[in-house]
């Protein structure tokens, strides 16, 4: 199911406020999307019994539920609290145990089920891909070095003495050793083995009622497919989640991904919900240049990459692997006021690192030893002004870290130095999660961004059947005077009033004839979030689902086939290659699919297109593109490209991918002058998906790229070039191509793979012949045998949807059957029949469908 940025359901607005007794309910009755998440490193965060070190304990989470209700918190995830040497307690060991620090499995409980009594949902962070080698866990202490050890195959030795294996050691905080190693997850042991560690925490006492257990996990490392390999990918993911949704249904489970560029596509289809990792960069970078635009493009990535509407992608603007919020932003209050408004309004769950609701700062020291690098970025929560109980001490214990320590007294960056201060962080986080929990538009509605005149402001629409809201965030440290083009969008009665979820004020009104430049004006550093009666338009037509990079020849169908590669790669094998190219006529749209791969460093797949070729038309026999800038990379460096006589395109749809994340840009090669080119947007790669956001895109223009293929050309042979069954799929409506509804002539395709540094590659389809090497930067193709493009007789088919025997489609039903129900039929060439398409009870076909506003199609 496509995840669409908008929707046409118009409805009443105004505000909805959920009663505190609807938030405190858990489980199903209680949507991820209404939760506030609240990330807790347990041993850094609060204290209950004065312990030498004051280590974060379990009685101190309970002691802790009061401020985390009153900040609006409504769903706490907590660091590992397993057995570990390290102080963060991801290279634990047995998870049916607990870390003796943090208290006894009663404590745990007991907060457990205080926090759900205040509908406060809670989460485990565990580790299932590995298990540490020095805790009392007993199976690598029998396994190594020891192959007879019914552990044996457990576990990722690596060689026949098992004295190797996948895995690491490295030293701690406190100078102790810290192994770890994977389980071998192909084992059916070592899987029920981390999969009742999970279950053992849903239920604790195994009396078959999950209510007094965890609400769920967070998944550390996650991928489709781990590179480190030993079974940990999608076949054991599936079976576990599984395992829990049959004790729990409602369970929910989010993962870390592995691939921090990864949009989460690769781990949605067998989890509930992952990280908004590139959002977090991207939000990091425009907060911190006090521009919008990264903010746009990586939102708009960010949904598109939402497989369906029953996936989740959590927002998180920090975590404890990175350097902290207010010190990635450079410690502005403004700045990190701002961080706060974009993580409240946005369409994902938030999830809040501790004390970045204070502003606390900190960045990884190399100099200090071992893992203690990271203890800045993990510092004691600051309940107190000034250092002492209930704030933990655990940083004592390493000397270089506690000496260092970014934290002091009476720096303003506390709870007892912040709560009730107007405009302090804190309480600015605590209005603007209210503001977001009373809202049904921020908590669900669709997401339309909006266009500013100014680029430091970020603005946008959240649309819910009950509710619109604008939003419009001034990134800038000075005031902003702008307009705001909501031109696409529904005033309703010709005009609104935009009012203020948190104060009440009111906002000059929209109305019809100022909607296309609305005027704004921001203070620096500041945002409104105003209901208004406004309806987003409807999305553009989307490609059909099985636009999704997979199973090319088989969408196309044989017929379809217009081109095989006869050239080997010179990327590799399974790198970069194009096997096939299919094109394939429905409706007014072309399916056009190019199985193959593609590097994710910008390199690039051009798809050129011809509507007449063989005539000069008015297209580019010679590409001129200097002019034209990302995103995608790479037009500039095809200038000079000349292409063969009979060949002159006249677009050009050239894609890219960046890590997880492709772009695409329509170029309109115009003969004579300089090519233009429109974005037409972006998805994730891998999605499934051939629906792109963030572009000009009012027809509906879609592709897919799967980059996962194992089969096809090498770079030693072509014999498999028809094995290659995924790729790039595009969906074209003939109207962007400059083609009249019902064309019937000829259309002439070319691909090609250009490299980073603009070289064209010897991946060509049509093949260049075997052994070609790469022609180079802007290469002349008339220099090489043969031609370099082929043709596609475009004459609408029989047999599209809804035309039963191939002679015509009215409003999608078959003609024979529409008329067969008047008691009609078509008799061509008779009496009456002005242009030879048919004659109905004596009238010409034409005109009798022009009398009720229709056509025939095809």
């Amino acid at each position: 199911m496509v995840k669409r940025l908008t929707t046409g359901v118009c409805g009443t607005l105004g505000v909805v406020a959920l009663a505190g007794t609807a938030l405190a309910q858990l489980g199903a009755a209680r949507p991820v999307k209404d939760d506030i998440f609240y990330q807790v490193m347990p041993l850094a965060w609060r204290d209950s019994n004065n312990d030498a070190q004051r280590f974060g304990d379990f009685g101190g989470l309970t002691a802790s539920l009061d401020y985390l209700e009153d900040l609006g918190v409504t769903a706490v995830y907590i660091q590992p609290i397993f057995p570990s040497n390290a102080y963060h307690g991801y290279q634990h060991g047995d998870a049916l145990l607990l870390n003796s620090r943090m208290g006894t499995e009663a404590q745990f409980l007991a907060f457990v089920n205080a926090a759900h009594a205040r509908g406060i949902k809670v989460f485990l962070d565990i580790v299932v891909y590995g298990v540490s080698t020095n805790t009392s866990s007993p199976w690598y202490a029998s396994a190594a070095g020891n192959p007879a050890s019914v552990y044996d195959q457990w576990l990722a030795f690596t060689n026949g003495a098992n004295t190797q294996f996948e895995g690491y050691t490295f030293n701690t905080w406190n100078g102790q050793s810290v192994g770890f190693i994977h389980w071998n997850l192909n084992n059916q042991n070592a899987v029920n083995v981390v999969t009742n560690w999970a279950k053992k925490w849903l239920d604790p006492n195994g009396d078959g009622d999950t209510s007094d257990g965890v609400d769920g996990f967070r998944l550390d490392h996650a991928y489709a497919d781990a590179p480190e390999g030993w079974g940990a990918n999608t076949a054991f993911w599936n079976q576990w989640q599984g395992a829990l949704k049959a004790m729990k249904p409602d369970v929910f489970n989010f993962a870390e991904q592995g691939d921090w560029g990864n949009y989460g596509t690769d781990i949605l289809g067998f989890l509930d919900s992952c990280f908004t990792k590139p959002f977090m960069f991207a939000a990091r970078d425009a907060i911190t240049n006090e521009q919008a635009s990264g903010l746009y493009n990586s939102m708009n990535a960010t949904m598109a990459a939402l497989p369906s509407s029953d996936r989740v992608i959590l927002l998180t603007m920090n975590d404890h692997d990175v350097t902290r919020l207010a010190t990635q932003i450079g410690d502005v209050m403004g700045r990190k006021k701002v961080a706060a408004a974009v993580q409240m309004t946005s369409p994902l769950p938030p999830v809040i690192y501790f004390g970045d609701e204070l502003g606390m700062r900190g960045s990884k020291n190399t100099g200090y030893s071992g893992d203690a690098a990271d203890i800045p970025m993990r510092e004691p929560f600051k309940w107190n002004a000034v250092a002492g109980a209930p704030m933990s001490n655990y940083f004592v214990l390493n000397t270089a870290a506690y000496n260092g320590r970014i934290s002091q007294n009476n720096d303003g960056r506390s709870v007892q130095e912040q709560t009730g201060v107007p405009g302090s962080l804190l309480e600015t986080y605590r209005s603007l999660i209210s503001t977001r929990k009373n809202s049904e538009a921020l908590r669900h509605g669709t997401y339309t961004p909006v266009t500013c005149s100014s680029s430091r402001v970020y603005a946008f629409v959240r649309h819910e059947a009950t509710q619109t809201v604008l939003v419009a965030i001034n990134l800038n440290g000075a005031a902003q005077n702008a307009t705001l083009n909501l031109s696409s969008f529904t005033v309703g009665g010709g005009s609104t009033t935009p009012t203020s979820l948190e104060t009440g004020a009111t906002l000059a009104a929209i109305t019809n004839a100022n909607k296309a430049a609305y005027p704004i004006s921001l203070p620096a550093h500041s945002w409104f979030i105003a209901s208004a009666a406004l309806t987003p338009p409807p999305p553009p037509p989307g490609p059909p689902a099985d636009v999704d990079g997979v199973n090319l020849p088989s969408d196309a169908g044989a017929e379809a086939l217009l081109a095989t590669q006869n050239n080997t790669s010179s990327m590799g094998d399974n790198v970069g290659e194009l096997n096939q190219l299919f094109v394939k006529r429905e409706g007014e749209f072309l399916r056009v699919s190019i199985s193959g791969n593609l590097p994710t460093d910008g390199t690039a797949v051009a798809l050129l297109i011809d509507k007449d070729p063989g005539v000069a038309g008015s297209g580019q026999n010679v590409l001129a593109t200097s002019t034209l800038g990302a995103p995608p990379a790479g037009l500039a460096g095809l200038t000079g490209l000349q292409f063969d006589a009979g060949f002159v395109p006249d677009t050009m749809f050239f894609v890219n991918a960046q890590g997880a994340t492709f772009w695409m840009d329509q170029v309109f090669l115009t003969a004579g002058s300089e090519a233009t080119k429109t974005y037409r947007g972006t998805s994730a790669v891998n999605s499934g998906e051939g629906a792109l956001a963030g572009g000009a895109n009012p027809n509906g223009i879609g592709v897919a790229f799967n980059n996962t293929n194992t089969a096809g050309i090498t770079a030693s042979s072509v014999a498999n070039a028809a094995t290659a069954t995924k790729g790039l799929e595009f969906w074209l409506p003939l109207v962007d191509l400059g083609l009249p509804e019902g064309y019937e002539g000829e259309i002439g395709f070319a691909a090609f793979i250009e490299l980073t540094n603009n070289t064209v590659t010897n991946q060509w389809l049509p093949g260049l012949g075997g052994g070609r090497p790469n022609p180079g930067a802007a290469p002349d193709m008339t220099t090489i045998p043969g031609d370099q493009f082929v043709v596609l007789e475009a004459v609408p088919p029989a047999g599209l949807p809804g035309d039963a025997n191939g002679d015509c489609v009215v409003n999608g039903a078959d003609l024979s059957v529409v008329l067969g129900n008047f008691g009609a039929s078509v008799a061509a060439g008779t009496s009456g029949d002005f242009n030879g398409d048919g004659v109905v009870n004596g009238a010409d076909l034409s005109v009798l469908l022009a009398g009720f506003g229709t056509g025939c199609a095809g």
